[in-house]
């Protein structure tokens, strides 16, 4: 009698282990009921506050990268005429054949991007050391939010239904 007991408990404890797997594989970390439903604008209204709570690290950080690119800008725009007499040398060297005209050009233009690379270092390391901090904090701020199951969860919702 124990025999059948224990073969019928254990045909049952089988038969529920089946049926619960497919419960089992749909249970995704950060779910929760409904999510399938889930527009794109609910999603991000669930993800609103945590957008929120990163956005001034962030716009601090592109703050930052906007003014690197406004000096580079700026650089570029002070280095045009040496480089457009230096393109009219680097022409009209073409026609030294001996190619010593053609070397000094090289030579000329590789010690002015040089003069422009070491100018552009010196003037714009407060501004790196400030966004590469900036940076550091924006990673730093966003690691909990990474690990968070609901928001990977949401992100993967997003994804999903190409929300943008």
């Amino acid at each position: 009698m124990t025999t059948l007991r224990t073969t019928i408990s254990a045909a049952g404890l089988c038969a529920a282990a089946l049926w619960m797997l497919p419960v089992l594989a749909d249970d995704v970390p950060g779910a929760m009921p409904g999510d399938d439903a889930m527009t794109c604008a609910q999603i991000g209204a669930e993800l609103a506050p945590y957008a929120q709570q990163m956005t001034p690290t962030v716009s601090a950080l592109a703050q930052t990268g906007q003014e690197l690119n406004a000096r580079n800008q700026q650089r570029m725009t002070e280095a045009m005429p040496e480089a457009a007499a230096l393109t009219a040398a680097a022409t009209a060297s073409h026609l030294d054949p001996t190619g010593l005209a053609s070397r000094a050009v090289g030579q000329a233009e590789m010690s002015t991007q040089q003069r422009i690379w070491d100018k552009a270092l010196a003037e714009d390391k407060p501004l790196a050391d400030k966004m590469n901090a900036q940076t550091n904090a924006v990673v730093e701020q966003a690691a909990p939010l990474q690990a968070n199951p609901r928001i990977q969860r949401l992100m993967q919702l997003a994804q999903d239904k190409n929300c943008h």
